[in-house]
């Protein structure tokens, strides 16, 4: 006997491959005596459905191509003009309002991410920078 454990594990009953579409096929066969004639499925049989998959496709992309070229504007080409880096920044960045944009901004945001400095470490690091020794007595 085997152990109950084992068998809960695995399904001891099977049924043989292709089973109950050859069953009808075998009665008659044994009870007649006459072999039935099976057809095999032709070539457009076996690929209706991945032809069906691939027509349902083509339907989709000229549905979608036809919607881009009925609902596009017909003045426009669908492409995005070139400009160069200088009609850019004539056009974008020389709009920007640089005195606006320093009101706006807070003044106490820049000086709580410094830690304590002395101005003996600022003066030092501004002649690194090469700025004038009188220029930073006169600002300090």
């Amino acid at each position: 006997m085997k152990d109950l454990k084992e068998i809960a594990d695995k399904n001891p009953f099977k049924v043989p491959e292709n089973y109950f579409g050859e069953i009808n096929n075998k009665i008659i066969s044994l009870t007649t005596g006459i072999e039935p004639e099976v057809r095999k499925k032709g070539l457009y049989r076996r690929m209706r459905p991945v032809l069906a998959i691939a027509a349902s496709v083509a339907v989709l992309i000229l549905l979608g191509f036809a919607a881009m070229k009925i609902f596009q504007p017909s003045g426009r080409t669908g492409q995005t003009p070139e400009i160069s880096l200088q009609e850019f920044s004539d056009t974008y960045l020389n709009d920007i309002d640089v005195l606006t944009l320093e009101e706006d901004a807070d003044p106490l945001a820049f000086y709580t991410k410094v830690s304590d400095v002395s101005n003996s470490e600022i003066i030092d690091y501004l002649i690194l920078e090469n700025i004038d020794l009188n220029d930073i007595y006169e600002i300090l």
